[in-house]
């Protein structure tokens, strides 16, 4: 197949799926991956499409996919009441695994428990728990993407299939009624491996994920809590009610005890 055919099914693929990562190019067309990457630096090159750290993406779906820094910086007050019910949920001496995400961030800033083992690959959340002598962070390690404050790679699951924690605290970019959605292929394996490495699994999402869209999606299956600041859609509520899924809002749990951990 010339390049010109493989050029217009990559853009045919990603109208309709918004993005393609390298491995879908080579599913799709069944080239390598240095084959693969050339015709991204091509379409790059002509303009039509911009680069992820997975692949490639439509230029305005980019545009809505705001910095990690950009977002930190919208940070509401919604976040941190999230943050700190995620927080209270953490108990002394436990693992917790702490996912890349302005409302993760705000729950590892609240955490009280002692002498936990925090896990993460965030650069700003190893940054905030490294002036606790009372813990240990254990950080996953692999290349640096300064854009989103994040280390990713192959290495960052292979530390993860070494562990083993009480919780893992995730954020989402969107949900909808049939899971949780986010921007790249490898956020969705990179937080199933969390989710499988941890007892409990914790989403932390504010109301505008209800209404935003992604790509690449994680089933409810892996969630074992979610919690929100306002009230759920009807559609998810009752896909989380089937799946045993506990709801927190922060509307109805202002007043959120000590003794309430005893239910999760």
């Amino acid at each position: 197949m010339y390049q010109e055919e493989r050029l217009l099914k990559i853009l045919d693929y990603i109208k309709k799926h918004h993005a393609m990562s390298v491995m879908d190019i080579c599913s799709l067309l069944h080239v390598s991956r240095d084959t693969a990457r050339r015709d991204i630096v091509k379409l790059v090159q002509e303009g039509v499409v911009i680069r992820t750290h997975g692949g490639v993406a439509l230029p305005q779906l980019q545009k809505e996919i705001a910095t990690y820094q950009e977002r930190l910086i919208d940070e509401t007050d919604s976040k941190r009441k999230i943050g700190k019910l995620a927080a209270k949920l953490v108990q002394d001496h436990e693992t917790v695994i702490l996912d890349v995400s302005t409302t993760v961030q705000s729950a590892a800033e609240q955490i009280s428990a002692k002498h936990i083992t925090a896990v993460t690959h965030s650069i700003d959340i190893v940054g905030i728990l490294s002036g606790r002598e009372d813990l240990q962070v254990y950080v996953l390690g692999g290349y640096l993407h300064a854009k989103n404050r994040l280390l990713f790679g192959p290495s960052v699951i292979e530390k993860l299939r070494e562990l083993r924690a009480d919780k893992a605290i995730i954020g989402a970019t969107a949900i909808r009624a049939d899971g949780l959605y986010f921007p790249y292929e490898e956020d969705v394996s990179v937080k199933k491996e969390m989710a499988r490495r941890s007892d409990q699994v914790i989403v932390v999402a504010d109301s505008t994920k209800f209404t935003s869209k992604s790509v690449y999606r994680l089933d409810f299956d892996f969630v074992d809590i979610l919690i929100t600041d306002q009230e759920v859609p009807i559609d998810i509520k009752e896909v989380l009610h089937n799946k045993n899924i506990a709801l927190i809002q922060c509307e109805e749990k202002d007043n959120y005890e000590e003794d309430d951990k005893d239910e999760y």
